[in-house]
């Protein structure tokens, strides 16, 4: 587990208070499978749609994100490898439920 992932996870334990921001778009497979596991686990969120938002592509860019969509901004870390957001799932979900698992 990466330090960036366990510090994340320890920041958003209690998520009432978190910033976390979805950029995602509507027609994207992996942005509504992440949508419902984050509002399964309760966890909440802000989404930006970025089809055709040009100004927020610039910014991810700007920012460090890539030209692909989902990424995430929690507590003003961008994880922009769908891989890392998983990892961040899986350990929230780990939490939950007292046992590690892996999300694929």
């Amino acid at each position: 587990m990466s330090q960036q992932i366990q510090r994340l996870l320890e920041e958003i334990s209690n998520n009432s208070h978190k910033n976390i921001v979805l950029y995602t778009m509507e027609h994207c497979p992996a942005c509504k499978q992440l949508k419902e596991r984050l509002e399964y686990l309760n966890i909440q969120y802000e989404n930006i749609e970025m089809d055709g938002n040009e100004e927020m592509w610039k910014w991810l860019k700007e920012n460090g994100g890539k030209d692909y969509v989902p990424q995430a901004n929690v507590e003003g870390t961008l994880l922009s490898e769908f891989d890392e957001i998983n990892d961040l799932v899986g350990m929230i979900i780990s939490e939950m439920i007292g046992r590690k698992i892996i999300i694929k």
